[in-house]
């Protein structure tokens, strides 16, 4: 090869190399405006997450408070008719226990020295069954105005899967079911329901 030879091989590889260099800072560009634009659909994608997450528990919470509306009217009339001569009924309400632990009860149905604690749900799992068992055994302890009073427990709900609707019942508490609008005690008429 001769020294022209050469000398126009290195030119040519020369041109070649700043080809290849400036197609390389080309692409590198290029894949830090591909990663700048991920971070920021990264970020968009956080920001949706938490406007869903946040109109999510705006609506079941709303949900919750239509079940609970649905749930109230005539309850009172259903219980007197079973024989409970309820004279007050209260909405939500929670107080703590002596470890600082906070007990919420949906509603109570205040009869003399009688009280039904109400826990209302859109549908009822038996997880939610076991849950109100336990708040009933320290609802006393929680609300001291009725420690000397006899405590039952009600479950309403719209829905009830995993047979919790007689998981309740044979655990001694009232059983409402919302069905069209209308609420009505599931329990048959010689029910006898649990004093806790």
């Amino acid at each position: 090869m001769s020294d022209a030879e050469l000398k126009e091989l290195v030119a040519s590889l020369a041109v070649t190399q700043r080809e290849t260099d400036r197609q390389m800072q080309e692409t590198d560009r290029q894949m830090q405006e591909t990663d700048r634009r991920m971070q920021e659909t990264d970020r968009r994608m956080q920001e949706t997450d938490l406007k869903i997450k946040a109109l999510s528990e705006l609506f079941t919470g709303q949900w919750g408070k239509l079940v609970e509306a649905l749930m109230r009217p005539g309850t009172v009339k259903l219980f007197k008719q079973r024989g409970v001569n309820v004279t007050q009924m209260t909405e939500a309400r929670s107080g703590y226990d002596a470890q600082g632990r906070e007990l919420e009860v949906d509603m109570t149905l205040v009869n003399g020295g009688s009280i039904v604690v109400v826990e209302i749900k859109t549908t009822c799992k038996p997880d939610d069954v076991a849950w109100h068992l336990e708040k009933l055994g320290r609802f006393k302890e929680v609300f001291r105005e009725y420690r000397d009073w006899e405590v039952q427990g009600a479950m309403a709900a719209l829905k009830y899967e995993g047979a919790s609707d007689r998981y309740a019942y044979r655990n001694g508490l009232w059983v409402l079911k919302c069905l069209d609008g209308i609420t009505d005690i599931a329990n048959d008429p010689t029910f006898k329901a649990k004093v806790f």
